[in-house]
C-alpha cells in the first residue's frame, strides 16, 4: 500500500522533470453553474498528458535498486509517450506494444521520443502478453501503464500539485472530479486529496460503455467488461480495474458516473472555445460529467482533472464541429 509520502517523494523526484500544470476556472460557466469548477490542465503536461509523471518516477525508482536496462510498456498512447520521454532521460531504450488501431498521433510522438512501437490486436490479443514476452527475452523492465505503486504514487502528484495551487488562493475543494480508465491516476490523486481534505467527496467518471470500475464498486470486487465496443475514449478503455489500484478506490471513492459521447464532445467544445485547449475524449470526461450534474454543496469548489490532449488535430475537428 502507499501513503501521502510517497506521493510527496515523487513529488521531489520529478521537480525539473515534469511541468506544473496550470488550473483554469470559467466565470461564465461557474456563474452559469452555481459553482466554482477549477480545471487541472494536465492535457498542457509534457507529451500531452499525465502519464510521464508515473512512467518517470517507477523508472527512477527500479533504477535506483537495480541496474539500468531497456523498458517496456504496453499502451494505446499517453502511457507510451510517457515510458518513451522518460527512457530518453534514462539514456535507456523503449519498446511500446500498442494497438493497431491507435490514433496516428500518439503513435508518431511515441516513435518520434526513439521508442520501437510493435502493434498488437487489441480485441485479439493480449497485450500484457506480449509485453511480458518481450520482457522476459530481453531482460526488459515492465512498467504497467497504472498498476504499479510507483506509477500510482507519481500520477498522485497531478493532485498534489493542484492542491498547492488551490492553497495559493485559499481556497478549499468540495469535489474531486477524475477520469478512470485502469485507474492509476484516480488512486494517486485519492490519496493525495483525501490527505489535505478528508471531507471531498471524490468522483469517477467513465464512457457510459466503458464502465468497470463503476460496475466492479456495486458489485464490490473487481469486474470485466467486453471491450469489442466503440467508444471515443480510446484512453479509458480498460477491461477491468487493477489488481492494486482498485482496493484504494474503493476505499476512498464517493461515487463514479458515466457520460455519453455527446456529453463529451460538448466538454471538448467548450474547452476549446474558452480556453483554447485541445482536450482528447478520454481526457474530458470529468468536465463533462460537471457541465450536466448538479451539485449539492452550494457555491462548492470543484476540481477536474483534463488528464490528456493527444488527439489528431482533424478528429478533433470533427468531433468539436
Amino acid at each position: 500500500m502507499i501513503d501521502i509520502n510517497n506521493i510527496l517523494n515523487a513529488n521531489e523526484v520529478l521537480a525539473g522533470v515534469i511541468r506544473e500544470t496550470p488550473v483554469l476556472f470559467s466565470e461564465a460557466l461557474n456563474h452559469e453553474l452555481g459553482v466554482n469548477l477549477y480545471l487541472k490542465a494536465e492535457c498542457n503536461q509534457i507529451n500531452g498528458s499525465f502519464k510521464s509523471r508515473g512512467a518517470y518516477f517507477a523508472m527512477h525508482q527500479y533504477f535506483q535498486e537495480n541496474e539500468k536496462k531497456d523498458v517496456v510498456a504496453f499502451s494505446s498512447g499517453n502511457h507510451a509517450q510517457g515510458v518513451a520521454y522518460s527512457a530518453n532521460l534514462m539514456g535507456v531504450k523503449a519498446t511500446i506494444v500498442m494497438p493497431e488501431d491507435t490514433p496516428k498521433t500518439k503513435i508518431q510522438k511515441t516513435e518520434s521520443l526513439g521508442a520501437k512501437v510493435i502493434f498488437y490486436d487489441r480485441y485479439n490479443e493480449s497485450r500484457q502478453e506480449i509485453a511480458k514476452n518481450i520482457a522476459a527475452e530481453t531482460g526488459a523492465f515492465l512498467i504497467p501503464a497504472y498498476d504499479h505503486y510507483d506509477v500510482i504514487s507519481g500520477q498522485g502528484t497531478a493532485a498534489l500539485e493542484a492542491i498547492h495551487q488551490m492553497a495559493l488562493i485559499e481556497e478549499k475543494v468540495d469535489y474531486f472530479i477524475c477520469p478512470v480508465g485502469g485507474g492509476g491516476l484516480m488512486a494517486g490523486c485519492c490519496i493525495a486529496i483525501k490527505h489535505y481534505f478528508e471531507q471531498c467527496n471524490i468522483i469517477g467518471v467513465e464512457p457510459e460503455l466503458f464502465n468497470d470500475t463503476q460496475l466492479s464498486l456495486s458489485k464490490g470486487k473487481r469486474v470485466s467488461i467486453d471491450i469489442n465496443q466503440n467508444t471515443l475514449c480510446d484512453a479509458l478503455m480498460a477491461k477491468a480495474p487493477g489488481k492494486l489500484t482498485f482496493p484504494i478506490n474503493q476505499e476512498l471513492i464517493t461515487e463514479v458516473a458515466t457520460v455519453n459521447e455527446e456529453e463529451i464532445k460538448d466538454a471538448m467544445r467548450f474547452a476549446y472555445n474558452e480556453f483554447n485547449l485541445v482536450v482528447e475524449p478520454g481526457g474530458i470526461v470529468g468536465l463533462a460529467f460537471a457541465m450536466k450534474h448538479r451539485f449539492s454543496i452550494e457555491s462548492a469548489n470543484i476540481l477536474i482533472l483534463l488528464s490528456g490532449g493527444n488527439v489528431d488535430l482533424d478528429r478533433f475537428d470533427e468531433l468539436i464541429k
